[in-house]
């Protein structure tokens, strides 16, 4: 439709320029003007509409370019996130803390949490596993426009720990708390993936096989939007599955009913 209305006001442009030449428009319009006033003024009003339809013609072929441009822009990023190479790395336990601590320092929008670990962190957690959460309370304070959600394992130890956590995240206005059922707590491993993920751009599979004590490695990062993407969508699902125990605007009686399974 832009196309044709370009199209018409160009016609009509060329018909304006050409249109003293005109044997009805000569005869009619312009030998009419026998005085000089009358003669300016037909000029005027000739070449006001002949400036306008000009004004009009260019500002459509300006669109046009503008959505053209933005249409090639949105072509050329969907071909770069088609073709984006899959980054993976295999990160110990001590590398991914340190990995993910730094992503998260510099999250612009999200961050999304999985802790499936039927015991909390305390309970024989490596010094650099302690650090890790402690930094991750300070992050989430210091970073108050980006929005953090957390899913924990539900477990009666693990209820503890995430009072814990809200009793010091109640201040906050960018974190969630929601507790998953899974497993009971004598069996280590969950049947959910635990999934870290930072703005959509990158994600960390956490504890794949074993929580600690891997001879290689134990956690895999991965940079790709694609998929990325798919396991944004996998953690919310885990998410829909959950129940929300602390989010902003709770207070304190609230959120204890909830971790203790109340509505």
């Amino acid at each position: 439709m832009k196309r044709l209305f370009i199209v018409l006001m160009a016609l009509l442009e060329i018909l304006i320029s050409v249109s003293p030449f005109l044997s009805y428009v000569k005869q009619n319009i312009w030998a009419n003007q026998t005085s000089v006033g009358g003669f300016a003024s037909t000029l005027a009003t000739y070449v006001g509409i002949q400036f306008l339809c000009l004004s009009a013609l260019v500002y459509l072929v300006v669109l046009d370019s503008n959505d053209q441009m933005k249409s090639k822009i949105d072509d050329f990023e969907l071909l770069i996130k088609k073709y984006t190479p899959l980054t993976v790395r295999p990160l110990k336990e001590n590398e991914f803390y340190k990995d993910f601590l730094g992503s998260c320092v510099k999250a612009n929008h999200y961050v999304s949490i999985c802790y499936f670990a039927p015991q909390p962190p305390e309970n024989g957690g490596s010094t650099e596993r302690l650090n890790y959460y402690r930094e991750m309370i300070k992050i989430m304070r210091n970073n108050p426009t980006t929005q953090f959600r957390r899913i924990i394992r539900d477990t009666p130890a693990n209820r503890i720990w995430t009072r814990k956590l809200v009793s010091e995240l109640l201040t906050t206005t960018n974190c969630t708390i929601a507790m998953l059922s899974d497993r009971n707590e004598d069996v280590s491993m969950p049947l959910a993936l635990s999934v870290q993920i930072v703005d959509g751009t990158m994600a960390w599979l956490v504890a794949v096989s074993e929580h600690a004590g891997a001879p290689v490695y134990r956690d895999v990062a991965i940079e790709n939007p694609t998929v990325v993407e798919v396991l944004n969508k996998y953690f919310d699902r885990l998410w829909g599955l959950s129940r929300v125990v602390f989010q902003p605007g709770f207070n304190e009686t609230q959120s204890g009913i909830a971790i203790d399974g109340g509505h």
